[in-house]
């Protein structure tokens, strides 16, 4: 049994009228016209832990691209989350049509750079594998938010120690992050930039941006090499 992307809700708009003044005439006589006008998108779907865990254990594994195995082993779970990445790159490919679409590899160079594997690394500002602050967990729980085409509910701090539940949350949030890159830049980022991105680190000036980018590009440079 295949585990098909949710299908987002039709595109129903409300539109709204903006209206500006203008001298008044025989033909305008309120001195009031419309001069543009927007629509603006209804909230989209969203998942609990209860449908992720069903899309984890129900989803086509035929066809998936999978992370490469066997590459960082200075990290005893190295490979472990392979299927899930492999699944919620796939489904988040899909679900929300990712222009490119994002590389099992480069989630999973972005996990070693964050926590090295460890489900629960101590650090202050952000919480599981994949790092998510408290901010960004809101934010993708937002349903008027930036991410509401496609959110998540009823997912809480303690959950992001399951990785079952943090990867697929940074998954999505990277397809987020792809997008804002690309509007920050003006053209398409590189996978580097999407990752700092990620890492809130893209315009930077810090010494921590290229700290960050050199974890990032040691462990994928190791999944990509041949």
């Amino acid at each position: 049994m295949s585990s098909k992307p949710q299908t987002l809700r039709k595109k129903t708009t409300i539109v709204r009228d903006h209206p500006r003044r203008v001298p008044v005439s025989r033909k305008n006589p309120a001195g009031i016209t419309i001069v543009d006008q927007h629509s603006r998108r209804v909230r989209g779907p969203s998942l609990d832990g209860a449908a992720i865990r069903a899309i984890t254990k129900t989803h086509l594994r035929t066809g998936l691209t999978y992370p490469t195995p066997g590459r960082l082993q200075q990290y005893k779970n190295a490979d472990k989350y392979d299927d899930l990445i492999a699944v919620w790159t796939d489904y988040f490919n899909k679900a929300l049509q990712a222009e490119p679409s994002l590389e099992p590899d480069l989630i999973k160079a972005l996990i070693a750079s964050e926590s090295g594997f460890d489900a629960a690394p101590k650090t202050r500002v952000a919480l599981g594998i994949s790092q998510i602050t408290k901010e960004t967990l809101s934010a993708l729980q937002d349903p008027d938010g930036e991410t509401k085409e496609f959110t998540f509910k009823k997912i809480r701090q303690k959950d992001l120690k399951d990785p079952s539940i943090a990867i697929p949350l940074a998954i999505r949030w990277l397809i987020r992050k792809q997008r804002t890159a690309a509007n920050r830049l003006g053209r398409k980022p590189s996978p580097e930039e999407v990752i700092l991105e990620y890492k809130g680190l893209l315009k930077s000036t810090t010494i921590y941006k290229e700290r960050a980018l050199a974890n990032f590009r040691k462990h994928y440079a190791a999944l990509r090499s041949k």
